[in-house]
This record gives C-alpha cells, structure tokens and sequence, in this order.
C-alpha cells in the first residue's frame, strides 16, 4: 500500500501517485527496491481513501514450509495410513502398515523408492471417488493433523504472511492431504505429489506431475518460480524451512535456509553451513533474528 500524506518539504513522491502527491517517510515506510515508491512496512492501515496500491515487478519474499516434522509433530502419510484403516479401507492392516513402516526407515536413511511407495499409499484408494476422500480428508485434518501442529512453527508461518511474504507447503506427502492442510493454515498454496483420477473422478492408483521428494521438491519449487516470473511475480528472496537431509537440494537453493528439528546429517551439514537451526517442539525463532 502507498499512503498518501500532507505534503513535507523535500519528501520523496510514491511513483504511482498522482502528479504533485508526495509523500513521509517514517518508520513505518521504506523503498520499493525495484522503483522506490514509498511503502507501508507491516502493521498496515486499512485500505481507504487516500490510499493507493503498490505493483511492483520484484514481488514479495516466499517461505517454503516442509510439512512433516517441520511443522507438524510427526508424519501425516503415517496418521493417513492410520485413519484410513479406522475407514475399514485396508483389508490387511497389519501387513499394510508393516509396509509403512519400512518406508519411513528407509526414508530416514535415504534410500526410499518414492514410486514404490506412493503406490503403496494410493493402494486403498483406488476406485474411490475424490468427493468421498476428500470427505475423509477434512475431518483427519480437524481431529488429527491441527492438535499437533508445532506453536512454533505456525508462529513463523502467520510471521512471514503478516510481513507480506507469500507462503508455500511442500511435502513428500501426497497432495490430497497437502493441499487441504496448507489451506486450513491459509498458506498461499501447497506443492506436493498430485494423485491421478479417471474421468468419473475416481482414484487410480497412479501419480501424475512432478513426485515432490528430494530433487523432486526443488523441480516444483522451480516450476512455480517459473510461472511467477512470467507473471512478473517473481520473489525478492527464499526462505526455506525443513527438518530432513533429504531436502538438501531445496534448502541449498533458498537464500535463507533454515532447520527446525532437524535429523544427525542436516544438523550436521547445518552447523557447518552457519545455517540457523532451531526446534520448534521448544521454541520460536522470529524472522528478525536470522
């Protein structure tokens, strides 16, 4: 937003205002960095007369959230498989989960096959229509996903939206749950391993687009940029948040890296980057302090 104020001898005039209309800086103002209009910083006054907003071709920073134990205290696919179970959707839970369990371990070592195991998570959905999941989906979010969500964590999160930062979650986790998570915490959008579906809206059992896991989440994440920077959109500046080594790429490709709860290798590449690393189950760290 630009306000538009009394005129002071000698003050800068906001480029979009009208000719002979200038404008104070105070300390809640500062330059566009792309064509020095005068900007209000964050808590903004209210649009209304006398206002005028700003474009800009250089747009606001992003912050990319991961999801699992980044901002969520454990692993969504794992509360799925469990929820989905309590469905009556799995015929051998037993069996099913063991599966499950062994992915998350290889995961952890960095030796998942991402294919096989997306499949293994699509399985029980396959002939389902979306309408029926999607259903399912809303109410594992309410009972499941918001009573663990890290305090601190979502205090970053609403701390880069109230700076007039966009933000994105992107998880290894399949979208149908991604997707509805990130709206629920009013995040800007959600980058995560889309499910395929049949014309009549039933799951296949297949993925489809870009499979959001290591090199995976920066060829999203980049894909994204893309389409920003042909709307003239592009961000300022990254921000990056995850808890795992195998987001190594993402985190490497982000201006300001950061790693919260993170696992033995990121805590070690981390510290030896300089990168901050904080634990959200114990503490907020502001922006202000990076």
């Amino acid at each position: 937003m630009t306000r538009i104020m009394p005129s002071p001898s000698a003050a800068p005039r906001a480029l979009n205002a009208a000719p002979g209309v200038e404008v104070r800086r105070s300390p809640l103002a500062d330059l566009c960095a792309d064509c020095d209009a005068v900007t209000l910083l964050p808590p903004l006054s209210p649009p209304g007369e006398g206002y005028l907003r700003h474009f800009c071709q250089l747009d606001s920073p992003l912050a990319v959230f991961d999801l699992d134990d980044t901002l969520l205290d454990g692993d969504c696919t794992g509360m799925w498989m469990r929820w989905m179970a309590a469905c009556g959707w799995i015929e051998d839970v037993d069996a099913f989960m063991a599966i499950g369990e062994r992915h998350q371990s290889e995961y952890h070592a960095g030796t998942l096959d991402i294919h096989e195991h997306t499949g293994h998570l699509l399985s029980p959905l396959i002939g389902r229509h979306r309408d029926e999941v999607r259903r399912e989906v809303d109410d594992f979010v309410e009972e499941m996903v918001m009573p663990r969500l890290l305090e601190g964590g979502i205090a970053r999160l609403a701390e880069h939206g109230e700076a007039g930062h966009r933000t994105l979650i992107i998880s290894a986790s399949m979208h149908h749950l991604v997707g509805p998570i990130a709206s629920r915490l009013t995040a800007d959008g959600a980058l995560a391993t889309h499910p395929a579906f049949d014309d009549q809206g039933r799951f296949t059992g297949e993925t489809t687009g870009i499979v959001t896991f290591r090199e995976g989440k920066l060829a999203a994440l980049d894909a994204w940029l893309e389409d920003a920077s042909q709307l003239k959109r592009a961000p300022q500046a990254l921000w990056g948040y995850s808890d795992s080594h195998n987001d190594l790429p993402l985190l490497e490709r982000v201006d300001h890296p950061h790693a919260t709860q993170p696992d033995a290798p990121l805590r070690q590449f981390a510290e030896a980057r300089g990168w901050p690393v904080v634990d959200w189950r114990q503490s907020h760290l502001s922006i202000e302090s990076d």
